[in-house]
């Protein structure tokens, strides 16, 4: 028989296979938009400090529960990442600080991405691993887009199909109600008594209503973002995206430099420190020796060069690395070279590292402390950590210098979130000026630390109170900032979510201060 009059039937693709989510998975989803909403409620979380700690902490219990139930290998990745972040979004209410409380807000819902990711077994690499950063921008960029638009699915599947159509039926009525509640009310708000009852059962405030409505809107996409990282994270996703191996034969073909070309290019860089070092001899030593050079201020000469210093610092980071990337392995004299220009790379940026420490020490010792020269010792400590796991990696070759950098970093950070740094820099710079170490404590920094400063400046206007010879200046200055805290202390609305230990402190110091300026006036008066 003809094939071109009979031809064979061909068989349809079969059609794609509908996802059943489960009761949990359904519950889980409802939980999503929740824990969205949550999320607007508490942004910008230095408004709300505590209720941003709150909801870190009700992600994370909720979700390792739902992954137990459906029976999760915790790896030890995933549960140091988990306890890091609670530990870290702790300076939500430890710290007053809103730089440090926002960053630990973004770490900890970033490690929230990694912890899902890495309890459901989709890490690249078991243990400690080089990949970590990897991990996480699979976790953050890929899984939860793969599924993101699952929630709607599973809102209203299983034994929640029933709730979500039942609400679904609630909310069309309640549109539809709108327009004709709008007319009715328009017509009988003639008479001023029932406008007079509707005013005294509705008082709200109408921005608060769009606030909240803002917030459910908003809810929707960022509960479409944590459904769908769990639903991905749990069905292993995009597996074959951004993998290990992909990674590794990027880099491999990105080795395409000999090494003679990389010398050439870096070896004048090298040449120009040596220059730099001897020439500058003299004017650096004076970092160390505490001897300040001629014509210059204690501000200029520690401003003079402090931020080209750490600068220089990163960039020659970013040149290891590159050389790191691009560089050829034909044979082992490449290797060997490689190792001796990351040692001499290293030492040159280690003695950099030293000498803007040894100014920015000459700067805290004659003006204090301030949060930036915080910020910049914290920096400065960092590169330096990560510049000695670059000279050990060179002769112990198992060591994970990415992720060891990575975790050391995050304890740094951890660590300076935790200390309550404002108050240790206002109770740094009291106790210099008390021991007269310090010219004068800095009002307007220390205005700027905000609730944490509070009870230092209470107890500095105490020492300054019993000094007859003290600084008058300094004493109305400061008890006219005390005065104005006090005053702006009675106009707080305290919640719970706004509570942090600092203001808590704050208040008490004012109270006692307030007690104080109040027995004083009357000792004064009777007098």
């Amino acid at each position: 028989m003809d094939e071109t009059t009979n031809p064979i039937p061909q068989q349809e693709a079969p059609a794609p296979v509908l996802r059943n989510y489960t009761t949990l998975e359904a519950c889980f989803a409802w939980f999503a938009f929740f824990a969205g909403y949550i999320i607007c409620r508490v942004f910008p979380v230095i408004v709300d400090p505590f209720g941003g700690f709150l909801l870190v902490l009700m992600l994370f219990t909720v979700t390792a529960i739902v992954l137990k139930v459906r029976k999760a290998a915790f790896s030890p990745a995933s549960l140091l990442a988990s306890a890091s972040a609670i530990v870290c979004s702790a300076a939500l209410f430890v710290s007053s600080n809103p730089a440090l409380q926002f960053f630990s807000y973004i770490y900890a819902l970033l490690t929230y991405c990694y912890f899902v990711y890495a309890a459901t077994g989709n890490s690249l690499e078991k243990g400690l691993s080089n990949y970590l950063l990897l991990d996480y921008a699979r976790a953050i960029f890929i899984l939860p887009f793969a599924s993101a638009k699952q929630l709607f699915k599973a809102m209203s599947s299983g034994k929640a199909q029933a709730s979500a159509e039942l609400i679904k039926k609630v909310l069309t009525g309640l549109a539809i109600a709108v327009l004709p509640t709008m007319i009715v009310l328009a017509l009988l708000s003639y008479d001023s008594s029932f406008s007079n009852l509707l005013e005294n059962i509705f008082d709200f405030d109408s921005f608060d209503l769009v606030s909240h409505i803002i917030s459910l809107f908003c809810a929707i996409p960022l509960g479409m973002y944590i459904f769908g990282l769990f639903i991905s994270s749990v069905e292993k996703k995009c597996a074959i995206t951004w993998t290990k191996d992909e990674f590794s034969a990027s880099v491999q073909r990105k080795q395409i430099a000999p090494l003679i070309t990389i010398l050439s290019a870096v070896i004048p860089v090298l040449f120009l420190y040596v220059v730099f070092f001897i020439s500058q001899w003299q004017y650096y030593i004076s970092g160390f020796t505490g001897v300040l050079p001629e014509d210059f201020s204690y501000a200029q000469y520690a401003r003079n060069g402090f931020f080209e210093l750490c600068t220089v610092s990163f960039i020659n980071l970013v040149i290891l690395l590159a050389v790191t990337l691009f560089t050829r392995r034909q044979a082992k004299l490449s290797s060997v070279f490689l190792k001796a220009l990351s040692i001499v790379f290293s030492l040159f940026t280690l003695i950099l590292i030293a000498t803007a420490v040894a100014k920015l020490v000459m700067y805290i010792n004659y003006y204090g402390l301030t949060p930036k020269r915080v910020y910049a010792a914290s920096f400065m400590i960092a590169l330096t950590a990560i510049f000695l796991l670059i000279i050990i990696k060179q002769f112990v070759n198992r060591l994970r210098v990415a992720a060891v950098s990575t975790i050391l970093c995050v304890v740094l950070f951890t660590a300076l979130s935790l200390c309550n740094a404002d108050g240790l820099i206002a109770r740094y710079n009291v106790n210099r000026y008390i021991n007269g170490t310090l010219a004068t404590v800095d009002l307007e920094v220390m205005d700027d630390l905000g609730d944490a400063a509070i009870p230092e400046l209470v107890r500095l206007s105490k020492v300054l109170a019993v000094q007859e010879d003290g600084n008058i200046q300094l004493r109305q200055q400061l008890n006219n900032m005390l005065r104005r805290e006090v005053e702006d202390m009675r106009e707080r609305e305290d919640d719970l979510f706004s509570f942090t230990i600092p203001g808590a402190r704050a208040e008490k110091a004012l109270r006692e201060y307030n007690i104080q300026q109040t027995m004083l006036n009357k000792k004064e008066g009777t007098t």
